[in-house]
């Protein structure tokens, strides 16, 4: 009987588990650019979607992401996804005066992991992955994040 208990608890709290907060509003630096306003939103108890818009130096962008989260230990979750991200930047030639203006975007992947305070609606996270650059040009960077973010029911 006390076996049969058990394995009911741990199933139903297997199963009721969910994420910590629905969204989450903050900031996040790292890669692209210097630093962004950054959003996470939960679609269900273990999927998000998260974007970025920011910028720095002479650029601006919109990063989205679509994750994955599971838990991990206390307030911990780990989290991986993918996603897209698209820029405009501008290059100053100082040689002739002439600035020059273009759009850049690629291909993202992520991994990450989270800590939600229970004291305090505060989340920090820290998370690095992949980009693909597909244009201007076509070639492959590695980059990361660390967020502060406050945390809604």
């Amino acid at each position: 009987m006390k076996k049969c208990l058990l394995a009911i608890i741990f199933l139903t709290s297997a199963v009721v588990y969910g994420q910590q907060y629905k969204t989450a509003i903050g900031f996040k630096g790292g890669f692209p650019g210097y630093g962004a306003i950054n959003v996470k939103h939960f679609l269900h108890d273990f999927t998000a979607v998260e974007a970025r818009f920011g910028g720095g130096g002479n650029m601006i962008f919109l990063q989205g992401l679509y994750e994955q989260n599971k838990p991990l230990q206390d307030n911990f979750e780990w989290y991986w996804g993918a996603g897209a991200d698209l820029g405009v930047w501008t290059v100053n030639y100082l040689n002739n005066g002439m600035n020059y203006t273009g759009a850049n975007g690629g291909l993202d992947g992520v991994v990450g992991l989270e800590y939600t305070f229970s004291q305090f609606p505060v989340n920090v996270a820290f998370d690095m992955g992949p980009s693909l650059r597909l244009f201007p040009y076509v070639g492959f960077t590695w980059g990361g994040g660390i967020a502060a973010r406050f945390t809604l029911k």
